[in-house]
């Protein structure tokens, strides 16, 4: 078979054309699937109206919503932290449910469901499974050394 060089530039366009028009559908797909499908129920609210009532109930439900790992010890986290979610000098102030900081800092939030959803990144990308008691203490989430000691202590209804 003897090709032209016109003709085989002509099907290597078309497959080229094929290719764009393949990946263009995939991201499109892709796209609109990310944007329909929020992580959770509470996902994007930017309105402070429709931000659920920081509550122990609301937080255990957002944890959970969030497909968090060990939501029981989770909401312990936010308990302890914050004062079972009163604290006046704390990180609560800056809508941040786990004391999550940097640079000896505590990370601010738009609100408290934002900081679940950190929390659900910060987890997937750090707990590779285990005691979760025991991550905790080897990832340094806490100063204190009696941290651990403190979360089993607390009992929620």
């Amino acid at each position: 078979m003897d090709y032209s060089i016109v003709e085989i530039k002509i099907v290597n366009m078309n497959i080229l054309k094929e290719n764009i028009l393949l990946k263009l559908a995939f991201f499109t797909t892709l796209m609109l699937v990310l944007i329909s499908s929020p992580s959770n129920i509470y996902a994007n609210y930017n309105d402070p109206d429709k931000v659920p009532e920081l509550t122990v109930e609301n937080v255990k439900a957002a944890i959970i919503e969030a497909g968090i790992q060990h939501p029981e010890i989770v909401l312990k986290q936010a308990i302890l932290e914050t004062g079972w979610l009163k604290c006046t000098k704390c990180s609560l102030t800056r809508n941040n449910i786990f004391g999550f900081y940097y640079k000896k800092k505590y990370i601010s939030f738009d609100n408290w469901l934002d900081c679940v959803d950190y929390y659900k990144r910060w987890q997937d990308r750090h707990y590779k499974g285990g005691d979760y008691y025991q991550f905790l203490k080897d990832v340094g989430y806490a100063t204190s050394p009696t941290y651990v000691q403190k979360l089993k202590q607390i009992k929620v209804h």
